[in-house]
């Protein structure tokens, strides 16, 4: 009798590794990531800096790289900032990396707040302030004045921004370099940006060319040379894209991230794991939700709390 007890609390589970292996999707698989930092949080955003932001009983604040809060988990905002070149957006201002308010010199002792803002990017900052959007510096100066209604971080030197209802981009002096012609727009990564025109995605260049027709519903950055596309179908319907617009990853996933550090983020049937560039699985789907691998670390769910894996 043991000997069949025994048996039958291990059929599910090997039944369920035989359905596994024997599916295209899910072969070749890995054993789950070292869990890093335990699954506690109500949310968790991706490392920046040595800090991630993270949600507790409704409040953010943020830890280190060891689990420890770095500043204090008592923020009631909708949506918290990463760090980039030394400070985050909190609420309505930007704060330094000891959970400080930003910007404030003997000179200009007040605290600087607006209305929304965005991570830096070569020392530049999207915010906006009285409905419109603008770019301010290190010091919280404005570099680019609040003339537009919608923005996007600058990337390779160019930031996607919207007036009048369409999109272009503009260098990091201001100046207009792609014309406002596009309905919805990326922003570059590996020289191009994705672009929206009637209902499907494709790619543009530096120089607002279409090297990718639009051709696909939905579409994500690139990065290492791929990015990821649905199809029309939603089940099986993600793939990866190399810069000449073919498929170098079959489409076969339920879900697909860009790929950082290496690694992306996608969802076989119902569970999400990550593969690498050749399309195996460097972590299995064993997580109910996964967000991208940022400085070694990538926050990942199972059940209703998330925790980090490490690589």
């Amino acid at each position: 009798m043991p000997a069949i007890k025994k048996f039958s609390g291990y059929s599910a589970i090997a039944l369920i590794i035989i359905f596994l292996v024997s599916s295209p999707v899910f072969s070749a698989l890995t054993r789950p990531a070292r869990i890093a930092i335990e699954f506690q949080y109500d949310d968790a955003r991706d490392f920046h800096e040595g800090l991630a932001a993270v949600k507790k009983k409704g409040n953010w604040g943020y830890i280190d790289i060891h689990g420890q809060e770095a500043i204090q988990i008592a923020h009631k905002v909708l949506e918290p900032g990463n760090f980039s070149e030394g400070v985050a957006f909190l609420g309505d201002h930007y704060i330094d990396l000891d959970g400080n308010p930003a910007f404030i010199t003997e000179d200009e002792p007040g605290i600087k707040f607006f209305d929304r803002g965005r991570e830096f990017s070569s020392g530049l900052a999207a915010v906006k302030t009285g409905g419109l959007w603008g770019f301010i510096d290190l010091t919280g100066h404005f570099a680019i004045a609040p003339l537009y209604e919608d923005v996007q971080n600058f990337s390779e030197g160019l930031a996607a921004v919207k007036l009048n209802g369409r999109w272009g981009f503009i260098d990091m002096f201001g100046h207009l370099i792609i014309p406002y012609e596009f309905v919805n727009i990326g922003s570059f990564h590996d020289g191009l940006a994705k672009f929206y025109s009637r209902g499907r995605w494709g790619y543009i260049d530096r120089n607002g060319k279409i090297r990718i027709k639009a051709a696909f519903y939905e579409a994500g950055d690139f990065n290492n040379g791929l990015a990821p596309v649905r199809m029309r179908t939603n089940y099986r319907g993600w793939g990866f894209i190399n810069k000449a617009g073919r498929f170098a990853i079959k489409r076969r996933y339920n879900f697909a991230e860009e790929f950082s550090d290496g690694l992306a983020g996608v969802a076989g049937d119902a569970r999400y794991g990550f593969i690498n560039a050749r399309a195996e699985w460097e972590y299995s789907p064993f997580y109910d939700g996964v967000r991208k691998f940022s400085e070694g670390f990538a926050a990942v769910r199972q059940g209703s709390k998330w925790g980090y894996i490490v690589r």
